[in-house]
């Protein structure tokens, strides 16, 4: 053996210890109150190790899988279909915390244009013309809805487009379209403006997958567009399609439609700047914030569950954490730096890093998977990671087309059960805040009050809103009575929410 073999055992040894380290300090994490910190910092050790050992695998085995042709387009309606489905509880749930302040920008002559940096008019656009069919938060669910289930197809295309085989590629889908981190994003009705912009990047990195051409310049440009309209965070959008598409062959042929996307992100930004940047972007990234970023972003996609609380919830997140390191191990063990797979799978692994990037200074998804929305468009290239890693385990099986569909049979389970579950959690809110408005109406037309100040209203319910903001709207006063601010000059009367009702204060 000679000593390039050596270094190898010893780096698969090395890489067996380290995943095994780390599942018993996320034992300890979960089932004997451990420190996170030792979990992420072993997992840091353990990636490191395992990319040694690809580096020094021998650059000899071709591809594992050959690309199809692409993903039909039926798979279309059928997603749409899936996602309603899955998510039809959300539909009756109504407004909730940001919800009212959006449905009045929408309704107003400036459609928010007084909201500065904020400023979204293509979310609020679509909901002044669904609000104008009808003033019924039932249609923004449906398209909050529909748009993930259309997300879920671009998806599996863009698994396609990347070279993935057409099962593993509508498998990756099907995670998507039941990942359990997702809900906040799809049951909140203001949570539009991740989705719409996640459908938005996706069209674009999709779009210039294809053969170059006026038309399809158009094409990217406009999604661009659309999604600058819809959120500020669509400028990691050119990062994403460099991520997945940035080769010397690539760019000789396709320079016209990357310097056209060159010239609408540069006019985009150049209009963002005049109208002053939010004071929670000056923040300067520091090692550690960055560290913790990274952390806190794979750590929820790995076990995208929120805290658990009973015995049941920490195997669950224990068992996926674990499945994910055992996934990880194949993966160290038996790919070789010229697979394309590894390629592909460091590209999506950057596409997580770039989407987060924009909000790294507000980035942080909470125990109750508060914030979990952030995650939304980094969970599409995630869901094509982990259906990649999963094919890769069934490949060298005789029928692993049947072993790959029944493991993400399994996993799809598991994570529409979860998705129940956190609907729920969002059902809980919204019988609240029917009980604080219904309590608010009566307290006001008991007492007479001309100008009324509500105090201590719930701002949520296990991590889901209720009235973090909008409560002022929602009942139809000023917008200066804001939950929790202190009496207003001039008010006669204050009502502060006490466990289950509203106590006059004076």
């Amino acid at each position: 053996m000679n000593r390039a073999s050596w270094w190898r055992a010893a780096l698969v040894i090395v890489v067996g210890g380290l995943a095994t380290r780390v599942l018993w300090l996320a034992w300890q994490y979960y089932f004997a109150g451990g420190p996170r910190y030792r979990v992420e910092s072993a997992v840091i050790a353990f990636v490191i190790a395992g990319a040694m050992a690809i580096a020094l695998r021998a650059a000899d085995r071709p591809a594992a899988d050959t690309p199809d042709a692409g993903v039909p387009r039926v798979w279309l309606p059928v997603f749409i279909v899936a996602a309603v489905a899955l998510y039809h509880r959300a539909i009756g749930l109504g407004f909730l915390s940001d919800d009212y302040t959006l449905r009045a920008m929408a309704q107003s002559d400036g459609l928010g244009s007084g909201s500065g940096w904020f400023f979204r008019p293509v979310p609020l656009l679509l909901w002044r013309g669904l609000l104008a069919a009808g003033d019924s938060p039932a249609a923004l669910h449906l398209l909050n809805i529909v748009l993930h289930g259309t997300n879920a197809f671009l998806v599996a295309v863009l698994g396609a487009a990347m070279g993935t085989r057409r099962d593993v590629a509508l498998g990756a889908a099907a995670l998507f379209l039941t990942f359990p981190a997702l809900p906040e994003a799809v049951v909140w009705a203001a949570g539009i403006q991740d989705v719409l912009m996640t459908t938005t990047a996706l069209a674009a990195v999709v779009l210039c997958a294809r053969t170059p051409g006026v038309g399809t310049g158009a094409l990217v440009c406009g999604s661009l567009i659309l999604g600058f309209g819809t959120k500020e965070t669509a400028v990691c959008i050119p990062v994403l399609i460099a991520i997945c598409w940035m080769t010397r062959e690539r760019l000789r042929r396709d320079v016209a439609i990357y310097a056209a996307i060159a010239v609408v992100t540069a006019v985009y930004l150049a209009i963002r700047l005049q109208m002053g940047i939010a004071s929670d972007y000056l923040a300067a990234p520091t090692r550690y914030f960055v560290k913790q970023m990274i952390v806190i972003a794979f750590g929820t996609l790995a076990a995208p569950w929120r805290a658990p609380a009973s015995p049941l919830e920490r195997w669950l997140a224990f068992a996926a954490a674990g499945f994910v390191v055992v996934l990880l191990v194949h993966a160290c063990l038996t790919w070789r730096r010229s697979d394309h797979r590894l390629q592909r799978d460091i590209r999506l692994a950057l596409w997580v890093l770039a989407s987060i990037a924009p909000v790294f200074t507000l980035f942080f998804v909470g125990p109750l998977l508060e914030g979990s929305r952030y995650l939304y468009l980094a969970s599409c290239a995630w869901a094509l990671v982990l259906a990649d890693l999963i094919a890769s385990m069934s490949e060298r099986v005789e029928k692993r087309t049947v072993v790959f569909a029944a493991s993400m049979a399994v996993v799809g389970v598991i994570f529409a059960a979860s998705v129940q579950r956190e609907i729920g959690v969002w059902q809980q809110a919204a019988d609240l805040r029917d009980r604080v408005l219904a309590d608010a109406r009566a307290a006001l037309e008991r007492d007479r009050c001309v100008q009324p100040v509500f105090i201590s209203v719930p701002d949520s319910v296990a991590g889901a809103y209720v009235f973090r903001n909008g409560f002022p709207e929602a009942l139809g006063l000023r917008s200066g009575s804001e939950p929790g601010s202190g009496p207003a000059p001039g008010s006669d009367c204050t009502f502060t929410w006490t466990a289950d009702r509203f106590a006059r204060s004076r």
